[in-house]
């Protein structure tokens, strides 16, 4: 259970700003590209810890959806052999979307199975690629990088104001309401 969500929200914040830095940066060196890596999986491990505890964020941001693109897999099978030729596996030519919950985003990045940064024409950070062990035979998805600042964001300002709990008239179960 998270005592103070504060510590965890405001890394993200942070992160937010970092992220908007490395889009102007002229090449990404290994140093830099595991900070990237670090600040994004850190930030969705707290976004879910955040989404796993019942007054820490708000109902209307456990129920948003975002877009997610995606590349449909081609016909190999994806293996710790061949994880690096994504260009290979997926066709980048058909990108697709779909809408998901932020849970289903976090869970993803957090149990990829292939993880990549999008670096632009100009060698600064623009996104994400990921695919978790059980959909990497399926497609490869795609979080842009002002998608990505977008949840950090989001998620480091969403602050609780009330709490109800309340309690189910059929079944007895207890829940809480957050706004």
């Amino acid at each position: 259970m998270i005592h103070e969500s504060y510590y965890w929200k405001q890394p993200l914040l942070e992160s937010a700003i970092k992220f908007k830095e490395y889009r102007a940066l002229e090449g990404i060196d290994k140093e830099r590209y595991v900070k990237i890596e670090q600040g994004v999986f850190i930030g969705f491990y707290s976004i879910r810890k955040l989404l796993e505890s019942d007054t820490k964020i708000t109902d209307s941001l456990k129920n948003q959806k975002y877009d997610l693109d995606f590349f449909p897999h081609i016909e190999n099978n994806v293996a710790w052999l061949n994880n690096h030729k994504i260009d290979e596996i997926y066709n980048f030519d058909k990108p697709q979307s779909e809408n998901r919950h932020l849970w289903f985003i976090a869970s993803r990045v957090i149990h990829s199975f292939i993880f990549n940064l999008c670096i632009n024409q100009d060698g600064g950070f623009d996104g994400i690629l990921f695919t978790s062990d059980i959909d990497k035979n399926k497609k490869l998805y795609m979080l842009s990088l002002d998608q990505l600042i977008k949840i950090f964001e989001v998620v480091g300002n969403d602050y609780v104001v009330k709490i109800e709990y309340k309690k189910c008239p059929e079944t007895g179960k207890e829940f809480t309401i957050t706004t």
